[in-house]
């Protein structure tokens, strides 16, 4: 008898993780029925690209610009987050990843160097110094001196960048390409600086392009502009004018912005009416430029590559092509209408020109979504970049504040099961704090609606303290029939939040404190790392709470079916899409289940969990290819690469992310909770061994899934240490609320 039970559970285990399979393959198969964005539109027969340097929708807001505010009325419209290798992204980095279509990083001054090809360079040409280097130089054109030092630079760096891959696309397809530009200004020592870096935008890996003009003669002196020199705008139309041509992509720098931005970064006089004056002159050049172009037949794509010196923000981008206008901008690399990647203006530019998107680039087209007029897209984009930049000024010391009260949350726990152990009131007031720091996630989501950029901060920590507090008195009222119950309510309206709003989405995951930024890039769609860590901490520990509660057939109903919702939120594609995320709740729920069924866990059943955690990204592997390429996900776009490059793609993938792990595991603040936790550990164990029994019995068939859920979040989440450190500052005001609540003697105060 014992022999057919243990060969029925065994298949019913099997059936457990098949059937989850196919129901994921099921859904995943539904999706990929359902609409997708629209492409820009039919291939142009030429493209114009102006770059903006520095421009973000907040900077163009209440300046009288009539040409550049007239194309915006019929373009479609986003904000680019140029996040490159770096927190902080120059000119070159830019440029770089424009032409490379996957992030790079620049050199600094070298990456300026850009020449005519019979440019006078110190005693030779420009194309002197290519063929002393032995590369044959271009009869005619522009060459960037610095691309052979640029290519080891980024050959070092894990994100296989193969620059000049937008230009020699181009070529191969038959089109040519220009850069008109110059920024040349004054450097720190007060010497003259080329500054010619757009060229690396359409390069090709030689650093050449075959037209255009980039020397001093596009420039005239002007007293009233930055460093003394602006653009003239007549010569500047007359070189743009001359490649303009079928077949042809001709990109043109409204430099004066780039010259505006290093003069502010000097502290020049007048440096804001400089800017203006810039401003004046770009839109003045946009009108010349697009008086050139047949919007029923040609495609510009108006972009800003760069940020401010010091000043991460979002930067503009406007597109008019054949056959579509308005709306806004978006691509299968953010998923999120309005916001776009510096990396995907290199395949959008691809794209307009008919030709296909090489695999070696992780940015994909642009494509546009239905939005609004110009006005209420335009404030919505100015909208989001203050959003993004108070978030992230906000999430450092939100974040401390969450781990110091966590602290003193714990340090009063431990006082209240010690020395003063009959102190009710201190146990009380510990116990609402507990509950407070809970009250303080889902609060951080509830703001997101609110324009607190606007507002405040301190209207902001007003918002997220009230709310807390206003969430611990009514869980502590509602509660009162059971001293589980308080906790359950706060552990649930975490995980109601975030999958109501993930289900929905995700729009309070962008810009909120423990959500993410599109500034900073990492995610813009789905559940990010922090709130995962939230989801499935939370989540665990609600399911062993209902299975205690309610004790019996319910309560093992209540806990499977937290765990199960849990699972489908973070990791299916159109919900969660969280790669990361899903491997590690499929072994969490899979060794849960079988505890809370009552089944020991051997060493086997985590080997078989892991085998369906891979089994399960597999479906989304494969049901993402099945889809267009500018509809795929990550997780496509590189199972494509890996397709076409070898394993060589997948192993860029996990040293780049495991050297985002490192890095996280000292710069966090969430690291600090890993001592604090261990060390509350440490008294329980200590003072309290007796309420560390009582956890243990209570919390047994959850312990070991939140165990792992730390250990797999931190290893396959490129947040690292914030995934465990913030799945404890959850756990561990749950644990201290346990230890609180416990049953003890009465003692006056």
């Amino acid at each position: 008898m014992s022999l057919l039970a243990g060969s029925a559970w065994r298949l019913s285990g099997w059936a457990i993780r098949v059937g989850l399979v196919a129901v994921l393959m099921a859904t995943a198969i539904e999706i990929t029925a359902t609409d997708s964005a629209a492409a820009p539109g039919s291939p142009a027969r030429r493209v114009l690209v102006i770059s903006l340097p520095t421009a973000s929708w907040e900077s163009l807001a209440g300046r009288d610009l009539p040409n550049l505010d007239r194309f915006f009325e019929d373009a479609a419209l986003g904000s680019v987050s140029v996040r490159g290798v770096g927190r902080r992204t120059t000119a070159g980095d830019g440029y770089l990843t424009m032409g490379a279509g996957t992030r790079a990083r620049g050199l600094a001054v070298e990456e300026g160097q850009a020449f005519d090809v019979d440019e006078p360079v110190g005693t030779t040409t420009a194309g002197g110094i290519v063929s002393d280097r032995g590369d044959i130089p271009p009869f005619e054109g522009l060459v960037n001196l610095a691309m052979p030092d640029l290519i080891r630079l980024n050959e070092a760096l894990p994100y296989d960048a193969e620059l000049g891959s937008v230009g020699e696309t181009l070529a191969d397809g038959g089109w040519s390409r220009a850069v008109v530009a110059n920024a040349d200004g004054v450097g720190s020592t007060g010497q003259a600086v080329r500054v010619r870096t757009a060229t690396l935008a359409l390069a090709d890996s030689g650093g050449v392009v075959p037209e255009g003009e980039v020397d001093s003669d596009l420039l005239v002196d002007d007293s009233l502009a930055a460093f003394g020199v602006r653009l003239d705008v007549d010569r500047v139309v007359a070189a743009a004018e001359r490649s303009w041509r079928d077949n042809a992509v001709v990109l043109v720098e409204a430099s004066d912005l780039a010259r505006a931005d290093a003069y502010r970064a000097a502290n020049g006089a007048d440096a804001d009416a400089r800017t203006d004056a810039a401003y004046r002159a770009t839109d003045a050049l946009v009108g010349r430029l697009l008086d050139l172009v047949d919007l029923e037949r040609d495609a510009v794509l108006i972009v800003g590559p760069n940020h401010p010196v010091g000043q991460p923000q979002l930067t503009i981008a406007a597109l008019r092509t054949p056959g579509r206008e308005g709306g806004l901008l978006e691509s299968a690399t953010t998923r999120r209408a309005g916001i776009v990647t510096l990396a995907d203006i290199g395949p959008t530019i691809v794209d307009l020109a008919g030709l296909d998107v090489p695999t070696s680039m992780e940015g994909t087209p642009f494509e546009a979504v239905a939005g609004g007029d110009s006005a209420s897209r335009r404030a919505s984009l100015v909208a989001t970049d203050q959003a993004a930049r108070f978030r992230d000024r906000v999430v450092a010391p939100v974040s401390e504040v969450v781990v110091l009260i966590s602290l003193a949350v714990w340090v009063v726990a431990a006082l209240a099961i010690g020395r003063w152990r009959g102190r009710t009131r201190l146990r009380r007031v510990a116990t609402w704090g507990a509950l407070w720091v809970l009250g303080v996630f889902p609060a951080t989501y509830l703001a997101g609606p609110f324009a607190f950029h606007a507002y405040g901060v301190w209207w902001y920590w007003a918002f997220i303290a009230s709310v807390a507090a206003a969430l611990a008195t009514a869980e502590l009222l509602v509660g009162r029939r059971d001293r589980l119950d308080p906790l359950i309510g706060a552990l649930g309206l975490i995980v109601v939040v975030l999958i109501v709003d993930v289900v929905t989405g995700a729009r309070l995951q962008l810009n909120t404190v423990f959500g993410y930024s599109p500034i900073v890039g990492g995610r813009f769609a789905g559940l990010g790392n922090l709130a995962f860590g939230q989801l499935a901490g939370a989540g665990i520990l609600l399911a062993g709470l209902l299975l205690r509660r309610f004790e019996g057939p319910r309560g093992r109903l209540g806990a499977l079916a937290v765990l199960f919702l849990v699972l489908l939120v973070v990791g299916l594609p159109f919900w969660g899409a969280d790669v990361g995320g899903a491997l590690t709740m499929v072994v969490v729920v899979g060794v849960t289940t079988m505890l809370v069924l009552g089944k020991r866990v051997r060493g086997r059943t985590l080997v078989a969990w892991g085998a369906t955690s891979v089994a399960v990204l597999a479906v989304f592997a494969i049901i993402d290819l099945s889809r267009p390429a500018s509809d795929r996900t990550h997780l496509g776009r590189l199972v494509a690469r890996i397709g076409d490059e070898g394993i060589g793609a997948f192993t860029t993938v996990v040293g780049r992310k495991l050297g985002a792990n490192l890095s996280v595991l000292t710069g966090s603040i969430w690291t600090l909770m890993l001592p604090v936790a261990f060390g509350f550990l440490a008294w329980l164990i200590w003072r309290g061994p007796d309420f560390l029994r009582r956890v243990r019995f209570d919390l047994a068939e959850v312990l070991p899934g939140l165990a792992l859920a730390a250990v797999l979040g931190f290893a396959l989440n490129d947040s690292g240490i914030a995934v465990p450190g913030i799945m404890l500052g959850v756990v561990n005001a749950a644990l201290a609320y346990f230890v609180l609540t416990e049953p003890v003697a009465h003692t006056a105060d």
